[in-house]
């Protein structure tokens, strides 16, 4: 009876560690990052992710992927997606135009 009962209980230990464990691993974040946000290129399916951070001034800041951590704009995203996906587009790729896309304020998707 007493094997029965120790073998009860550790099976009930095992279910709630398992069921526990992989839930806290995913919650967890570096230190200092709020979230994290996805930017898709207004111009060619490409995405690209990076975390969000307060800063040091208190305002957003996000992570471009080498490692450079800029201040958002209109968002986040939007600062993200302008910075990587859609950089050579925002800075003058087309001669005779002033580069960039517009404030980004209306996105109509279908």
């Amino acid at each position: 009876m007493r094997a029965f009962v120790l073998g009860a209980a550790l099976f009930a230990a095992g279910v709630a560690i398992s069921t526990v464990g992989p839930v806290a691993a995913a919650d967890r974040k570096p230190p200092g990052v709020v979230g994290y946000v996805t930017a898709d290129s207004r111009y060619s399916g490409q995405s690209v992710s990076g975390p969000v951070r307060r800063g040091p001034q208190g305002r957003l800041e996000v992570r471009l992927p080498g490692g450079t951590w800029l201040e958002c704009g209109i968002s986040c995203s939007d600062t993200l997606r302008r910075e990587t996906v859609d950089f050579w587009r925002n800075h003058g790729g087309r001669p005779g135009s002033a580069g960039g896309d517009g404030p980004g304020y209306l996105q109509f998707r279908w």
